[in-house]
């Protein structure tokens, strides 16, 4: 939430809207980016950067590090960072910082997430009753025929 709150302010939604999945991942649902051939949507393989890298997701901040609640795992034991030269405490606790905030905004997420989805399932709702309402009675019969034909299909 604090991520798709951010990138509402800084204009970055625009480029994350159409890569964002709700997922139920360790049974909590929560928003990600989806990934693609296991890469993120928003690194550029071949200027090997992140689109967004200014405005990045809390758990990039984190990576490789994820809390759960009373330790700190290795998230990916293939990152190629790990056992790679010196890391300052500064640094390691920036990602543990991160970490912590990323496993707190997952809390606030599947909390919140199926609010989110009932609102916009509601104006989503009321946005079709007012545009099939538009429609002429010629058209809804159609619309009515074709959804009856693809229901006595899946009866089949």
């Amino acid at each position: 939430m604090d991520d798709i709150e951010r990138w509402s302010k800084d204009g970055t939604i625009y480029k994350v809207f159409p890569n964002l999945a709700v997922t139920d991942e360790d049974n909590l649902p929560s928003i990600r980016l989806e990934r693609e051939d296991d890469k993120c949507k928003m690194y550029d393989t071949e200027k090997k950067e992140c689109l967004i890298y200014n405005s990045r997701p809390i758990i990039c901040s984190a990576y490789p590090l994820k809390w759960n609640g009373r330790a700190y795992l290795i998230r990916d034991e293939e990152c190629s960072g790990l056992n790679k030269g010196a890391m300052t405490q500064e640094s390691l606790e920036e990602i543990r910082n991160a970490a912590k905030k990323e496993y707190e905004e997952e809390e606030r997420t599947s909390t919140n997430l199926p609010i989110i989805q009932a609102i916009l399932l509601k104006d989503l709702i009321k946005k079709s009753e007012s545009e099939l309402n538009k429609l002429s009675d010629e058209e809804k019969e159609k619309i009515k025929e074709i959804f009856g034909k693809n229901q006595s299909e899946k009866d089949i």
